[in-house]
């Protein structure tokens, strides 16, 4: 698949389906803000110029950039304007990116705005449309319209949109909690603490929700408690993983896992010290979108 090739879809939307969310995002008044609808009409007239049948969240994103320009790149990391160049090889930014470019040249040529006549077909792909829909949604809810805002909140929902950015070389600005990779992914998780009455050695089992490749993570805490001064994991009799406070506050490694899995710690420091560590891997949902 391809930086700028189709997203994977939930499930593709009937003809009427479709029908009907193309209707109501051009011609209803209060879907979208007068804002966002007119970076929208950025992103179809720019998909036009460069000979797109349909235009897709890629494309979209594009279009903010057109419109918005420094507002919308304070919320992601990475190139916009390369991103934009490669997608629309001909853009315009201003009131002339609003007019498709057929229809600039027949007024350049003589006519006027009036007299110009050029038509292209408005077409949006499923997953743009879920995204207007969760953008317009998340607005609702507060009791507002629709506008950039949403919209990258909107974006934040969904892996498949922030794993199309990824690959276009975007990323959001801000750490974004993600209940699916933080929680779903984990195998075995445990805080530890220094003192006699603390475990030095556990098990745990590995069941068919999570998939390979397999991480062990090892990091002082993000809590209260004191870090400890080094720590040492032991994965099925082998030494996988330590850290030495405050030179080496975490370590992230591949592991390879057993059916069932022997861990054990030795930890150092002072009274009440901590460490946290976690076992990952890859959910089932995650691992078949990477396919």
């Amino acid at each position: 698949m391809g930086a700028f090739g189709e997203l994977l879809m939930k499930s593709s939307l009937t003809a009427f389906q479709k029908r009907f969310a193309e209707y109501r995002v051009v011609f209803d008044a209060n879907f979208l803000s007068p804002s966002l609808a007119e970076a929208l009409r950025r992103a179809t007239t720019a998909c036009a110029d460069n000979s797109k049948t349909e235009t897709g969240i890629i494309d979209f994103v594009c279009g903010l950039f057109l419109h918005y320009r420094d507002e919308v790149a304070h919320h992601f990391n990475g190139d916009f304007r390369a991103l934009v160049s490669r997608n629309f090889p001909v853009h315009r930014f201003g009131d002339e990116g609003l007019i498709p470019k057929a229809m600039l040249n027949q007024m350049s040529s003589g006519g006027n705005e009036a007299e110009a006549s050029f038509g292209y077909s408005l077409k949006f792909n499923d997953e743009l449309l879920r995204l207007l829909w969760s953008a317009v949604k998340l607005s609702n809810a507060v009791g507002k319209d629709a506008s950039l805002f949403e919209v990258v909140q909107a974006l934040a929902l969904e892996n498949e949109w922030t794993d199309a950015l990824l690959r276009c070389g975007l990323t959001l600005s801000r750490v974004v909690a993600d209940f699916d990779r933080e929680v779903e992914t984990v195998i075995f998780f445990a805080p530890l603490h220094t003192g006699p009455g603390w475990p030095t050695k556990m098990e745990f089992e590995l069941d068919d929700t999570v998939l390979p490749p397999f991480t062990l993570e090892i990091s002082t805490p993000s809590s209260r408690f004191r870090p400890v001064h080094s720590a040492k994991v032991n994965l099925n009799g082998d030494e996988v993983a330590n850290i030495n406070w405050p030179d080496k506050a975490t370590s992230r490694t591949s592991v390879q896992l057993s059916a069932v899995n022997k861990i054990g710690f030795e930890l150092d420091g002072p009274k009440f010290g901590s460490v946290d560590v976690t076992v990952r891997g890859t959910s089932v949902d995650e691992g078949k979108s990477k396919k």
